[in-house]
């Protein structure tokens, strides 16, 4: 997995060693030798991961820390702070302004690598999610996708699987201090699978000595597996201090761990950084979620579109074949539509599409197809139904339009009839476009023919 790493150091034979190690293993290293040169470098070569020191000449790591978490450029860069000392108060003080983790000179390459590899997963998938996010909003969808507000975040549920049920309240007692949190728990492994499938929390927290008989890591690594639970936020908590149960721990899917042993404060903060981002990440993958509807969705009725609609009528074009079956096309139409829009404005005219939308709903079944093509044209595709059923379902839609007037905002009403042509698909037909076209056929006769008619293609 290689990466970009900016190593952060004043004193160039730190800087040295670690390029060093790191070199070996294929990574690009950048190099600063101090605050202000460390923050230039982010901000114009975009590293994957920054190893930043503590004590530097200009300005120290802490405020190196919050300028890049502050730069919405660079907020988005893993930091990993660089210390001689492993104070708790020197790990809480660096959590606080951002930092993602801590490394004790000198440094342990086990310790290395598995965070270095951790924080590129991470910040590769932020990347990907971004990039995808950006693309939607250059296709001219950012009013359908929502920007990223702290402010207005869910309310979180954290399940805790520590080692004992006295363990659970110490931990509870800290993290209800988080405003929003709900928090559930179980010293069971079994229990925890079955809870995290049915709660679906946001984070979990894993103690190593989870239960005697149970193994936590086989834990973390079911709970990374499972659809109910896989982007959620994981911590570990390493009892024994070896780093490498730390470094297991991440490669099966840990977000973060933590070493006993450590202030209660030091846990919620790596919790709340790890739920900030799983937030912001949340929030892009429903953008890209949102992004890919809108794609195929009529902004103003809510109904497929027409790219929609030509890709999904294949799937039915091949049903039909496959069942032997036939299906019905229909091509409506509203008649003196745009004597609406010239009189009463485009609004009444945005108005009567959205209702008339919703009558056509109201009157098909959910396995059909229904498509606003453009204007005043809409399509409805009927699997399993021949002409006997396309003619009912047709006369119904007619008569759903033209039986009851359409109200404006206004209160004014506004009496819409309907002309829809109708071609019935055997289970020959392997061309959409043809069938489409003999519906449309069919809706010019029935407009030939004095509107709000019902008019089925010849060779129905």
């Amino acid at each position: 997995m290689p990466g970009r790493i900016l190593v952060v150091d004043d004193v160039a034979t730190n800087r040295l060693i670690l390029k060093a190690k790191l070199a070996a293993a294929y990574y690009d290293v950048l190099e600063a030798d101090c605050g202000q040169a460390a923050f230039d470098s982010a901000r114009t070569e975009q590293p994957d991961v920054i190893l930043l020191d503590i004590m530097m000449p200009d300005m120290d790591g802490y405020t190196v820390c919050e300028m890049l978490k502050a730069n919405p450029e660079t907020s988005h860069i893993p930091v990993v702070m660089v210390t001689a000392s492993s104070a708790p108060k020197e790990r809480i003080r660096g959590l606080s302004v951002g930092a993602d983790d801590f490394l004790v000179k000198p440094i342990n390459d086990m310790a290395l690598f598995a965070r270095v590899r951790n924080l590129l997963r991470v910040k590769m998938m932020f990347d990907e999610l971004k990039l995808r996010d950006t693309t939607s909003r250059e296709l001219g969808l950012p009013e359908f996708l929502e920007s990223f507000d702290e402010d207005a975040l869910p309310k979180d549920t954290v399940m805790l699987a520590p080692a004992s049920k006295l363990q659970g309240e110490v931990w509870r007692s800290e993290i209800s201090k988080m405003p929003g949190v709900e928090i559930l728990g179980t010293c069971d492994e079994h229990e925890a699978l079955n809870m995290a499938r049915l709660e679906e929390p946001d984070a979990i927290i894993v103690h190593q000595r989870h239960i005697e008989d149970g193994d936590s890591l086989r834990l973390i690594s079911a709970m990374r597996a499972r659809p109910e639970t896989r982007q959620a936020v994981m911590i570990y908590v390493v009892s024994d201090g070896a780093i490498e149960t730390a470094a297991n721990a991440l490669d099966l899917g840990a977000s973060d761990y933590v070493l006993e042993p450590f202030e209660p404060e030091e846990l919620t903060i790596r919790l709340r950084t790890q739920l900030r981002r799983k937030h912001h990440s949340d929030k892009l993958r429903s953008n890209m979620r949102d992004g890919l509807k809108m794609a195929v969705i009529d902004p103003l009725t809510g109904l497929y579109n027409r790219r929609y609609a030509t890709q999904h009528m294949q799937k039915i074009v091949n049903r039909a074949r496959d069942s032997e079956s036939e299906f019905a096309v229909m091509m409506l139409d509203l008649d003196n539509f745009k004597r609406i829009n010239d009189i009463q404005g485009h609004e009444a005219g945005d108005m009567v599409l959205q209702e008339f939308s919703h009558r056509i709903q109201e009157n098909v079944r959910g396995v059909d197809l229904v498509a606003r093509m453009g204007g005043e044209e809409f399509l409805v595709v009927m699997p399993d139904a021949g002409a006997m059923v396309a003619k009912h379902v047709s006369e119904r839609l007619r008569r759903a339009v033209n039986s009851k007037p359409f109200v404006t905002k206004a209160g004014e009403e506004i009496n819409i009839t309907v002309s829809i042509g109708v071609a019935i698909g055997k289970p020959s037909d392997d061309e959409p476009e043809k069938l489409v076209k003999c519906a449309d056929q069919a809706l010019y006769e029935a407009k030939a023919g004095g509107r709000d008619l019902v008019s089925f293609h010849e060779a129905a």
